[in-house]
């Protein structure tokens, strides 16, 4: 059965919280070029733009019961847009800061006086790994040496999922407090060794 389109945002509005599929098609097709052109123009990129606007409608079909339209969809998505791209672009801001202070620490690596020697740090990760407690050396070396997935480590050790992460947390953080400003080489040795 298909939908009048002169149909009122209240009535649609209504439709779509008891569910109606068709209601929801309707508001797809005629909002999602006009939101995918605002979100492309804001965002700069198209890829971003239809993730975006996916989402809003995503949102939108999973709290459809509790969805209550205050105006008209044209506000309701405009606002919608709006938000979605304040918090995008503020989640890239936050992104690109932080891989500025990485590159920035990692600059400041390349100019240590001393030549980072792969050979000791090899030894000295390993050294680290033997003065864990048993069991979570045993879970950490079946994870990051033997690729074991946690289920098949749990599986393995008749332990559950969690223990076997917070073995893995634990390991991470005795390595991370013992090597400080080498962390970044540590984790790419253990993945090299990983591989």
């Amino acid at each position: 059965m298909g939908l009048n389109l002169q149909i009122s945002d209240i009535e649609l509005a209504t439709l779509l919280s008891q569910g109606d599929e068709i209601a929801f098609k309707v508001l797809y097709q005629k909002y999602w070029d006009k939101l995918i052109a605002i979100a492309g123009k804001r965002l700069g990129n198209v890829v971003d733009a239809e993730e975006l606007v996916q989402d809003i409608f995503l949102n939108l079909w999973r709290r459809k019961q509790y969805f209550e339209l205050k105006q008209t969809f044209d506000q309701y998505f405009a606002v919608a847009v709006k938000f979605e791209i304040i918090n995008r672009l503020a989640k890239r801001s936050r992104e690109q800061q932080r891989d500025e202070r990485m590159s920035q620490e990692l600059v400041g690596y390349t100019h240590m006086p001393m030549q980072l020697d792969l050979e000791l740090l090899q030894k000295q990760v390993e050294a680290t790994v033997n003065a864990l407690p048993p069991k979570c050396q045993l879970v950490f070396r079946m994870s990051r040496e033997s690729g074991m997935s946690n289920r098949r480590i749990a599986e393995q050790l008749d332990i559950s999922e969690k223990a076997v992460e917070k073995h893995i947390t634990q390991a991470l953080k005795k390595l991370r407090s013992r090597f400080g400003v080498l962390w970044p080489f540590v984790i790419l040795f253990i993945d090299h060794v990983k591989n």
